[in-house]
């Protein structure tokens, strides 16, 4: 690494490294929990569509939060909320192992665990998005949104290779173990962060008050992503994004190996991992690259593009491929390679557009919004994977998973609200959307009050 790079990713300071650290710990140790989790359901039911209904019911738990609960990261500390998430993950995580530790498996115990994982994650994930506004100066929070895309990148790509490890060594027990420790670990490091973003409360008080507040602040937030139509047209792209690509880990693969090569579960994790690293190239320089010649736009269109193509390809080669586990995943690896560089191509552009162009006021909530409205193909996304993967093989699942990425991208390309936002010089971008948006933003207790009126343009104060 270079030494101006060096000296630049020290000033982004401790804190900011430290929910990095705390979210790669989280990431590693959820992929090991989810892949012991889809072991232990599928080899006690046998059913890739009894497996997925348990994973819809955690997603549809996620988004759900996301949806009505956006309004939490827009009042309370968020180092606070997202310590609280982790502590709750961990203590989920740890009562799972102590099931499977003296055989007990039960459906319903299972479902809702896999839901207050669900709740965990959907008030976790937007958040540690949005703290990083309130981490680093506007300056550099380019920078820092690719400092985090790097840091899940390589969550992506080890995830999978140590789930896939300790599944085959130790088994699921000891794998969930690891998951409940490692997510310990980030809130330990969560512990340690400090941030100052003063607590905002509606006015009145009792708990009618406190339900009006928390309605019409969650309503603000649907209101505002319909109104930016850049974010409300993003979101729908991303929507079938996720409808294809989330059952491909969450249900395609896992039951594609189980099924064709039991004794192949190094298959999940090298394929996963070439998704990750995928996620990593991307996130190191190839996305700034893109970026400077060709705009935002067309690195965004282009990364919906590359997604969709590397599923369709995925699921033709899958389809041909049906008995060596080797040359499946000799085929497999740059399909999710290319796959992973598109995804992070979206992520990192859309994401830093988001927090800068969003005021402190609905940041969260907007973000929230945008997750649960494109989140909402999660839970039938798995649910169709299931069904699709026992009625016509998995390979045909990820084919048509694919050409429905492609499709809708072709579509998002005609936005011109899009075009409007991510075609913006930078210095444009700080708090450009109550300057192109309005009515967006009308004066309310937890929004600015005047178009503009957006937040300080430094760190918090510590």
């Amino acid at each position: 690494m270079r030494a101006g790079q060096r000296t630049a990713d020290r000033r982004l300071g401790r804190d900011f490294h430290a929910v990095q650290a705390a979210a790669f710990l989280n990431g590693v140790g959820t992929r090991c929990g989810q892949l012991a989790v889809a072991w232990w359901s599928l080899g006690e039911t046998g059913s890739p569509a009894v497996f997925s209904g348990f994973v819809a019911l955690g997603t549809a738990a996620e988004i759900g939060t996301r949806g009505l609960l956006g309004r939490l990261g827009d009042t309370y500390r968020p180092d606070r909320l997202i310590a609280l998430c982790y502590l709750l993950s961990s203590a989920t995580v740890a009562v799972l192992a102590a099931l499977y530790a003296g055989g007990l498996y039960h459906p319903l115990v299972l479902a809702l665990g896999l839901a207050l994982l669900g709740l965990s994650n959907g008030v976790r994930e937007p958040l540690q998005t949005t703290v990083v506004r309130a981490l680093v100066p506007v300056r550099q929070v380019e920078q820092a949104m690719r400092r985090r895309g790097s840091v899940t990148s390589i969550t992506s790509l080890l995830g999978p290779i140590v789930a896939s490890v300790l599944l085959g060594l130790w088994g699921t027990g000891p794998t969930l173990a690891v998951n409940a420790a490692a997510v310990a670990c980030g809130l330990v490091l969560m512990r340690t962060v400090r941030t100052t973003t003063p607590a905002r409360r509606g006015p009145g008080s009792g708990e009618r008050s406190r339900l009006r507040t928390w309605y019409r602040g969650t309503r603000e937030g649907f209101g505002a992503l319909y109104r930016i139509k850049s974010e409300f047209h993003l979101a729908l792209l991303a929507l079938v994004v996720n409808l294809g690509l989330y059952p491909v880990f969450a249900v395609l693969l896992p039951s594609l190996t189980r099924r064709e090569f039991p004794h192949a579960t190094w298959l999940v994790g090298i394929v996963e991992g070439a998704f990750g690293a995928g996620l990593l190239l991307g996130s190191l320089g190839a996305v700034a690259r893109l970026t400077r010649p060709f705009g935002r736009f067309t690195v965004v269109i282009g990364g919906f593009g590359l997604t969709g193509g590397a599923i369709l390809c995925s699921g033709i080669a899958g389809r041909a491929v049906t008995r060596d586990p080797a040359l499946l995943a000799a085929v497999l690896v740059p399909c999710f390679l290319v796959g992973g560089i598109g995804l992070i191509m979206i992520t990192v552009t859309t994401s830093t557009v988001r927090v800068l162009a969003t005021p402190e006021g609905m940041r969260n909530r907007i973000t929230s919004s945008a997750a649960f409205l494109s989140g909402l193909a999660v839970p039938l996304g798995n649910v169709l994977g299931g069904v699709l993967a026992q009625g016509v093989g998995e390979a045909m699942a990820l084919t048509v998973f694919g050409a429905l990425i492609i499709a809708a991208t072709v579509t998002g390309s005609r936005s011109s609200g899009l075009r409007r936002v991510l075609t913006l010089p930078d210095d444009a971008l700080p708090d450009a959307y109550p300057r192109l948006y309005p009515r967006a933003f009308r004066a309310t207790p937890d929004s600015p009050a005047r178009p503009g009126a957006g937040p300080r343009t430094g760190p918090c104060p510590r």
